[in-house]
């Protein structure tokens, strides 16, 4: 059994249009805020599941029904809930035509998923403890809600929730006679003992799981026991368990002076089962009996208690085989330090479930995320965030391990537009760093460059290279960058429509920005070679040639290996070794047997020779056997090189 690659929904509960989520068989972590629409996603994958047990699609799907979850607002003809398994492209669907598998398969592995996958909320915890403290702990209506209609018999051959509802249905009686027939003798007693193992199940591992996961240092050790008794009490006893009946029902009543039983049923009556939960305390090493434990524990450890009976039923030893676990804001009540123990425990049987963690609680989410990052396993999680869009009336979702434009475009379609033009500013900031060299956007300490810094050595090295910035977008920036680009701008709470305006602009020139090629080059001039430069109007020229290799590299880094001239001789007016100065030929200048650096060599000559020298004349004029060598630097600035070794 595969696990889930994709989600569909369309027109159930938040979702009136169609909606995926992709999963490629990763665990989720869900942030959204109440009313986002991630709880309906859990809902979702419950009701398409409990299908295998319980098919409702024509009940929720029907618009008529009073128990129907179609979105008010959807348009869809025909809602739908879908799920999709990795390696396959059969859909698993749930709508008013029922549960479906298109195309048809001969065995259904949803079955099997049902009956190995869970659901947990913060409901789910609520009615584990929600007893006066007058009462006893009866888990009885959990098991039949929760946890039942997703746990098969022995034999595999049904649900046993799907038991209890035969059951349920009415009693069977031999003809007119209040004798029951055999065969729902036997639906009652399978009922019983199927219930009594999984019970014995999770008495023989929850204390452990608890003492283990979730107990404090501080705290004593608990012995957790679920009793189910057959107990044959005429007149059930509050703080006894027994087994689910069909008989009369009885009460004491006084009568003179005594009590006595009372037949109060005409006929036979389903007697419902409890599931009493005992729990001892230890003490001075003995276990002390906890008489009423909603009285006596706080609300974290009633809630370690009953994740301790849920987990109990993890198969946790088979390999991974795409169960999961599906958990709602199951830990709202809980602070971080009882939220960790949870979380520690689902990362560590993520290798053997598939973790669905909804939560509206932005702390948790970045908590949970920082321990999935922090043990490894990002990969193997996928991270989205989920926010509901009012004026569109349906739910968007961010994959939060975006890059920023997406979550800049995010924000921007929810009208948050503060933290769009945040996210903005992070891309313009990367977008622009990766264009430009190491060394032109770190300061001398290393750290990284703020944006309008950055935004001028980036308008320059893309004109010294020959591409230079178009002015359009050099005037969105400038008009942006207080308003939108500067984070100090972003304390105040701008509602003004030119906001959103200046948005638009800033994608235009995002957009630009990241059309743009990086400047990625590499020039080898090789040693030996003979430059000779002719002046396009004056009779000078000079030649030299190189010592070693001329290398530029342009990358991530712009180093330059800049070699040395030798050789070198100039001629003016056909006159060799012209001195300017002296105004006569000078052959005991010192350039004459100097070796200087090709870059100090250019820039002398520009500044010493008057005959209006510039770095562009020389470089179209100066030929390499007989090619410019134009050709070969382009627009490299050979003269603003930031390291030359």
């Amino acid at each position: 059994m595969a696990a889930i690659s994709k989600i569909r929904i369309d027109g159930f509960k938040a979702f009136p249009k169609e909606f995926e989520l992709v999963l490629n068989g990763k665990n989720l972590l869900m942030y959204g805020e109440n009313g986002s629409g991630k709880s309906s996603i859990y809902y979702a994958l419950h009701a398409l599941l409990q299908s295998q047990y319980h098919d409702k699609g024509a009940i929720y799907f029907d618009k008529d029904s009073t128990e129907s979850i179609v979105n008010k607002d959807t348009t869809t003809a025909e809602p739908y809930i879908e799920i999709e398994l990795e390696g396959s492209e059969t859909k698993y669907r749930l709508s008013q035509n029922g549960y479906e598998e298109i195309p048809h398969q001969p065995i259904s592995p949803l079955r099997d998923m049902n009956a190995e996958c869970v659901f947990i909320n913060h409901k789910f915890l609520f009615r584990a403890f929600s007893f006066r403290n007058s009462e006893y702990i009866d888990l009885f209506p959990i098991f039949i809600k929760d946890i039942l209609p997703f746990v098969l018999t022995q034999d595999n051959a049904e649900y046993i929730g799907t038991i209890y509802d035969d059951v349920m249905k009415g009693i069977q009686r031999h003809g007119k006679s209040n004798l029951l027939e055999d065969s729902y003798k036997k639906r009652i007693e399978r009922f019983n003992l199927e219930v009594q193992h999984i019970i014995n199940q999770i008495n023989s591992i929850v204390s452990e799981i608890y003492n283990k996961n979730f107990r404090n240092e501080n705290e004593r050790s608990l012995k957790i026991v679920l009793e189910f008794d057959d107990n044959r009490d005429k007149v059930p006893l509050p703080n006894k368990s027994y087994w689910l009946r069909c008989d009369y029902r009885y009460q004491l009543v006084n009568k003179a002076g005594g009590w006595q039983l009372k037949q109060i049923s005409s006929g036979y009556e389903i007697l419902q089962p409890s599931i009493i939960l005992k729990i001892e305390e230890e003490i001075n090493g003995t276990y002390q009996p906890i008489g009423k434990p909603q009285t006596h524990f706080n609300e974290a450890r009633l809630t370690a208690i009953a994740l301790s009976i849920r987990f109990s039923l993890l198969d946790i030893i088979a390999a991974a085989n795409g169960r999961f676990m599906a958990l709602d804001d199951m830990l709202i009540s809980l602070d971080m330090s009882n939220r960790a123990k949870v979380v520690t425990f689902l990362l560590n049987i993520s290798d053997r479930y598939k973790i669905y963690l909804f939560t509206h609680d932005k702390t948790f989410y970045n908590y949970v995320a920082h321990i999935i990052t922090q043990k490894g396993k990002s990969s193997e999680w996928t991270f989205k965030r989920i926010s509901y869009k009012h004026t569109e009336k349906r739910p968007l979702v961010l994959d939060d391990s975006c890059d920023y434009l997406s979550k800049a475009k995010y924000f921007y379609e929810l009208g948050d537009y503060e933290t769009s033009a945040i996210y903005f500013r992070k891309t313009l900031e990367q977008n622009i760093g990766e264009r430009l060299p190491f060394e032109l956007k770190t300061r001398a300490d290393g750290g990284f460059l703020e944006l309008q810094t950055l935004w001028d050595k980036f308008i320059k090295f893309y004109a010294h290279n020959g591409t230079p910035i178009d002015r359009k977008m050099q005037k969105i920036f400038s008009a942006s960058k207080l308003l939108i680009l500067n984070p100090a701008a972003h304390f105040q709470r701008l509602v003004n429509p030119i906001y959103k305006l200046e948005l638009d602009e800033i994608f235009k020139l995002t957009n630009y920005i990241c059309g743009l090629s990086k400047i990625e080059k590499q020039l080898i001039l090789e040693q030996g070679k003979t430059f000779v430069f002719q002046h396009p109007k004056e009779n000078y020229n000079c030649s030299f040639i190189l010592d070693k290799d001329l290398v530029i590299i342009e990358g991530e880094h712009i180093v330059a290996k800049i070699p040395k001239c030798k050789n070198i001789k100039w001629e003016y007016n056909g006159v060799e070794y012209w001195n300017f100065e002296l105004q006569k030929q000078d052959l005991n200048n010192p350039l004459i047997a100097a070796t200087p650096k090709l870059t100090n060599f250019i820039d002398n000559m520009i500044k010493k020779v008057p005959l209006n020298i510039t770095q562009k004349m020389f470089v179209e004029n100066c030929k390499i056997n007989g090619i410019s060598l134009f050709d070969f630097v382009g627009n490299i600035d050979l003269l603003k090189i930031s390291i030359k070794i």
